[in-house]
């Protein structure tokens, strides 16, 4: 062993970053581009990074009989990192390791090294045993807790073991340009792992390890990453062409992408967000769909925009800032960044985005609010308010709009609700109201 290799290197580095409060899709987009790794070593270091980040409380409990006082967070880092490798990868052997976690922690801590070696010796045959819910899946006891009172303890089981798993990536088809079945051909001529989807006919299911960025499906603008369940917004929406449509709080733009895709690029879309880099992202995204000039962009709070702008749309579309709960298997990092009491203050600013959605939209419109929340604040209790307060708007049942009979069985009261791993899709709220 000559040193930790490139990918734990630059796992190390990852994590450093997001201790320090930085995203873990910027952290790992940072240090790939600074790393200049080889596909192999990207995938095997983002593997890493998300593996300690999902399963960061088991680790430290399997950590924590060995430990004699404080450790320095980076060697606390490694040491995840390692047990990480033996607990849940199986194509590097311990003994390897262990020599790549004492090697590195030389490096970046020397009087550490020691221990280091000492307690991944001893560690493998240690693991813990008979963990509580929130230990063993790594979530927060309060949304344990929370979710147990909801749906009781096996329902919670396998939303947490689903929000612990490798999500599937969804691509979205531009069938602008071309067909599922020419770009699912072109994958596998690429080796990637694809199927098409069964629920959503623009999707493509892949799996295994690559990098999108490579594939000329992806270059050429043929295709966009969105999970299926954040594809049936657009078709809750049912775009038309001619229309005037505001994606109100449109982020990198994957919705108002769909929205031009599902119309021919023939509505008249504008893209709203509060976030210079978003939008510029955005707009990035649009050009690499062929979509550059077909979208009005505006860095605003929705909120002042909606006030300049009444009953001027035929469709608004608000996919709301939420917790995240429903997609911690992708934003790994989030669960340890939320309270309970976050979700009282999504709710107000979530009430404010739908009245100003409500207000955008002309008499006879449709407005769309998604989250990908299941929470009861962030949905279910948002729309009773706004809907008290606004006796002329109706609540329409999404069921007609959906893509597939199967999704008939995740109507609840006209809403779509999706929990996480439901069909295989990330969790996902949807209503529908007409102005």
């Amino acid at each position: 062993m000559t040193g930790p290799g490139p990918a734990r290197i630059e796992a190390l580095n990852v994590l450093t970053l997001i201790r320090g409060g930085e995203p873990v899709g910027e952290a790992l987009a940072q240090r790939t581009r600074l790393g200049q790794l080889s596909p192999a070593d990207r995938s095997l270091m983002t593997q890493i990074v998300y593996g300690v980040l999902r399963n960061q409380r088991y680790l430290d409990a399997w950590l924590a009989p060995f430990l004699r006082g404080e450790l320095e967070p980076v060697v606390r880092d490694i040491l995840r990192m390692a047990l990480f490798q033996m607990g849940f990868l199986d194509r590097v052997p311990a003994y390897a390791i262990v020599d790549a976690a004492v090697e590195q922690t030389k490096s970046v801590s020397p009087r550490a090294t020691g221990m280091v070696n000492a307690i991944l010796r001893r560690a493998p045959t240690k693991k813990p045993q008979n963990l509580p819910l929130a230990v063993e899946f790594s979530h927060p006891d309060w949304l344990v807790h929370r979710w147990q009172n909801r749906f009781g303890t096996e329902k919670t089981r396998r939303i947490l073991m689903v929000n612990n798993e490798v999500p599937p990536l969804s691509l979205r088809v531009n069938v602008l340009k071309t067909s599922r079945e020419a770009v699912l051909e072109e994958l596998h001529q690429e080796g990637v792992r694809a199927e098409l989807s069964r629920y959503v006919p623009e999707a493509i299911r892949v799996s295994g390890s690559f990098w999108l960025e490579d594939l000329p499906a992806f270059q050429s603008g043929l295709i966009t990453v969105q999970d299926e369940s954040s594809m049936l917004v657009t078709w809750v929406l049912d775009p038309q062409a001619d229309e005037r449509i505001v994606d109100l709080t449109a982020g990198l733009g994957g919705k108002t992408g769909h929205i031009l895709e599902r119309t021919q690029g023939q509505a008249k879309v504008t893209a709203v967000d509060l976030s210079r880099t978003r939008l510029k992202l955005l707009q990035e995204n649009l050009t690499r769909l062929g979509f550059s000039h077909h979208v009005t962009v505006m860095e605003m709070d929705a909120r002042y925009f909606a006030a300049n702008n009444i009953h001027v749309f035929d469709r608004v579309l608000l996919d709301a800032p939420c917790s995240n709960l429903g997609v911690l298997r992708r934003r790994s990092d989030a669960r340890w960044k939320k309270q309970e009491n976050d979700l009282q203050e999504h709710q107000n600013l979530q009430q404010e985005l739908l009245t100003a959605a409500i207000t955008l939209a002309k008499p006879g419109g449709v407005v769309v609010y998604s989250t990908c929340s299941v929470e009861p604040e962030e949905t279910i209790m948002v729309l009773d308010q706004v809907l008290a307060t606004h006796p002329a708007v109706h609540h329409e049942n999404v069921r007609e709009y959906l893509p597939d009979p199967i999704f008939e069985e995740f109507v609840v009261d006209g809403n779509l609700i999706l929990l996480p791993g439901d069909l295989g899709m990330d969790g996902f709220f949807i209503a529908r109201l007409r102005t």
